[in-house]
């Protein structure tokens, strides 16, 4: 499937096109169902996937199918009065420039075998001359394909074929080279149709940007292609529609649905200031947004560009498969010739050589590996192919950055400890120094302020603010003096006396806290405890991981030892490294590497790209930098840790299957091919066997994985992550039932 070889028709012929192709007939209508029939569906090399997908974005569409032999679009919608007329609208006036056209790769055909059914159905009454030509012009393109590999392919899956079905015409059996001929174009059509439906799974990632985009300028709202729209312009979306970039909020509100991009289902209430991705719908009100990425370096079109490479990536288990199949043609070949030599019995030659370990071995790995990627990317999970699944199923040592990955990377107060409760209160405490941390740009800093803003605390007034760089600040309230800082900062260079809360100070710090003190006129009067808080599904991920054979979990961090001791307990990992250096992460996965193992490394920042593109699997979380998420191989999409877990499951369940389906095909067709060479198996029997095999073991891997369904809890009152290109994601969060 290669979406971006679109050809282009020359300008003159597209504009012959518009006038006569926009022409639309209701065959069938329901309530919330139409049949069209669309002339434009029979323009040469339509890309009707992309065209489905164009549509499938329309307000109130639910789901498109297309038939370009038959000219029909199928197209379930809400049912309202509004959603059809704009179907109609939208179609009617539908731009040739809207449109790609394929390579030349075409929708598999029913129409030969409707063909040979057909003329089966004809051969009583047609003279027995006729009927033996006709059959030979039916079979004829199975011949030349057959002698064609020789010269392409060496010894093929066509030449057996070809073979097989000549045999039984030259001998006379033309009712059996028929039937025969027709169970394979029929097995032909099954096995292309499967094959094209676990690459349309993933054709909802390869989103087409629209053709056309409202912003304002000079105080007009006018509607410009959308590869005019630039960075810093205001986009406007109102109800319905698709916003086109990634971008902030500048004015208006709305509930916004971006479970096309994260995979959420819960719409979630956007306002200024807040951050949308392009993918995302107008479910109600109108925005108007500032846009930060356009074009190529949106959320959807990076997304589209993963998928396109990870589907030309094939794993280490594909490669052996068809290796593995392309070798077995010379062994069903020899067998063939060996049945002959023994029996001089040509009916069970054919018989032989119309069953072959090639099309099941060889589609089986591509088809689970595709209905895996496009499970878990429904659920939020970007998989760069099949060696990732692979590798990711091998995985016994899986190594998390702490930061932003076992935490949320957002500090926060948990303890407000009062020292002089008679002269500063523990809220009084806390508004002081928040009323003067707020002139400092650190993390520290916006934990103690926003737990201030959190009570509804009034600010304090003090006097100018004298800053100590990485130690803390002073100034003067109501006349004294006020120093908040670290204990280093306050014992030794303001000379205030803290030994006596050494028992307090100690407690805190081994629950891995960082601790700031607060002094009023030279008396300390509070500590305040602050914590990059754990995530919630940390420790059942770990929990998770080891029951899906992980061995060992490692936690890697910059923090001090005690601090970070304490937060590997209560994840429960095995193995903590602190105060690290950002280059020492790579040197540490290629140790662990070294040792034999197979290491995955999770993590977000710019510093872990090195391990992330070292590790056997780099998995990048949603907030993570861009160069994280181009080196990664697993891109999270939903800020949520289970999700690692959720792959892993899925990926070694899809190995499961492959594996188990390479088991079947090998024994079931050795089985038939020792009834084929006994004469137990005629031909047409032999067909409908290795063909019904092939077709049930391709349905089997194309319900390969198992991802599990998000158990979705709404958290109003928490602030939503933000997604992978920086922007903010639902304030739903959605993880995996654990049992």
């Amino acid at each position: 499937m290669q979406r971006d070889a679109a050809l282009s028709f020359g300008e003159d012929k597209l504009r012959t096109l518009r006038p006569v192709r926009n022409k639309l007939v209701v065959a069938h209508e329901l309530r919330k169902r139409l049949r069209l029939k669309m002339p434009l569906l029979r323009t040469p090399r339509l890309d009707t996937g992309h065209l489905a997908s164009l549509v499938g974005e329309y307000d109130g569409v639910d789901s498109v199918r297309i038939n370009a032999a038959a000219s029909s679009i199928v197209i379930a919608y809400d049912g309202s009065a509004g959603a059809r007329q704009a179907i109609f609208d939208r179609l009617s006036t539908l731009s040739p420039g809207e449109l790609q056209f394929n390579n030349g790769i075409s929708e598999p055909s029913f129409a030969p075998i409707a063909l040979r059914l057909g003329l089966l159905l004809a051969m009583p009454v047609l003279p027995a001359a006729l009927s033996h030509l006709l059959i030979w012009g039916t079979i004829a393109p199975r011949l030349a394909r057959g002698v064609w590999s020789v010269f392409t392919k060496g010894v093929s899956v066509e030449l057996l074929d070809a073979v097989a079905v000549a045999l039984g015409a030259r001998m006379g059996r033309y009712t059996t080279a028929l039937v025969t001929d027709t169970l394979m174009a029929s097995g032909d059509y099954l096995e292309e149709t499967t094959e094209r439906h676990s690459e349309d799974l993933l054709t909802h990632l390869l989103y087409p940007h629209p053709s056309a985009v409202w912003v304002e300028r000079d105080g007009r709202t006018i509607k410009v292609p959308f590869a005019e729209v630039g960075t810093g312009e205001i986009v406007v979306a109102g109800t319905g529609e698709l916003i086109p970039i990634d971008g902030v909020i500048a004015e208006g509100v709305a509930q916004v649905n971006q479970a096309s991009v994260t995979g959420e289902s819960i719409p979630v209430g956007k306002e200024a200031g807040d951050r949308v991705i392009a993918g995302s719908i107008v479910e109600s009100g109108r925005l108007k947004i500032e846009a930060r990425q356009v074009g190529d370096e949106t959320t959807t079109a990076r997304i589209a560009a993963f998928i396109h490479e990870s589907l030309t990536i094939q794993s280490n288990t594909e490669r052996v498969a068809e290796e593995f199949a392309n070798q077995r043609v010379l062994l069903t070949l020899g067998l063939g010739i060996a049945t002959f030599l023994l029996t001089r019995d040509i009916t069970r030659v054919m018989s032989v050589l119309l069953i072959d370990y090639s099309c099941a071995v060889k589609l089986s790995a591509p088809v689970a590996v595709r209905s895996t990627m496009s499970d878990a990317a429904d659920r939020g999970v970007l998989i760069k192919g099949g060696p990732s699944i692979e590798d990711l199923a091998k995985v016994d040592t899986m190594v998390f950055d702490k930061t932003g990955t076992l935490t949320r990377g957002d500090l926060a107060v948990t303890d407000i400890v009062p020292l002089a409760p008679e002269l500063c209160s523990e809220h009084e405490m806390l508004a002081m120094a928040a009323s003067i941390e707020e002139h400092s740009r650190h993390p520290i800093a916006d934990a103690v302020v926003s737990a201030a803003r959190s009570r509804g605390l009034d600010h304090v007034d003090h006097d100018d603010i004298d800053v100590e760089i990485a130690h803390g600040l002073r100034t003067k309230v109501d006349g004294k003096r006020v120093v908040i800082g670290s204990r280093h900062f306050l014992q030794d260079h303001e000379g205030i006396d803290l030994h006596p809360y050494e028992a307090t100070a100690h407690e805190l710090s081994g629950q891995g806290k960082m601790l700031l003190y607060a002094a009023y006129g030279g008396t300390p009067v509070g500590i305040i405890a602050i914590r990059d808080e754990l995530r919630a599904e940390s420790a059942e991920t770990m929990q998770r991981l080891r029951e899906f054979g992980v061995e060992r979990l490692i936690m890697l961090t910059g923090d001090r030892e005690q601090r970070a001791k304490a937060l590997a307990a209560a994840v429960g990992v095995d193995e903590v490294f602190a105060e690290l250096q950002p280059e020492d992460k790579a040197d540490i996965v290629k140790r662990l590497q070294g040792e034999g193992r197979r290491v995955a490394f999770v993590g977000d920042g710019i510093n872990d790209a090195p391990a992330l593109a070292t590790a056997d699997v780099g998995i990048a979380m949603p907030r993570g930098a861009d160069i994280a998420r181009a080196t990664a191989d697993i891109v999270l999409l939903r800020d949520d840790l289970a999700m690692v877990g959720d792959a892993r499951e899925a990926a070694q369940t899809a190995m499961a299957v492959i594996r188990s389906n390479f088991r079947a095909a090998i024994g079931i067709n050795t089985g038939l091919y020792v009834l084929a060479s006994l004469g137990w198996l005629r031909p047409v029997a032999a067909a409908i066997l290795h063909n019904g095999t092939t077709l049930a073991l391709l349905g089997r891997a194309l319900s390969a994985t198992d991802f599990p369904e998000p158990d979705c809890q709404t958290e109003a009152e928490k602030d939503g992550p933000e997604d992978a290109d920086g922007s903010e994601a639902p304030a739903a969060q959605c993880r995996p039932a654990i049992s």
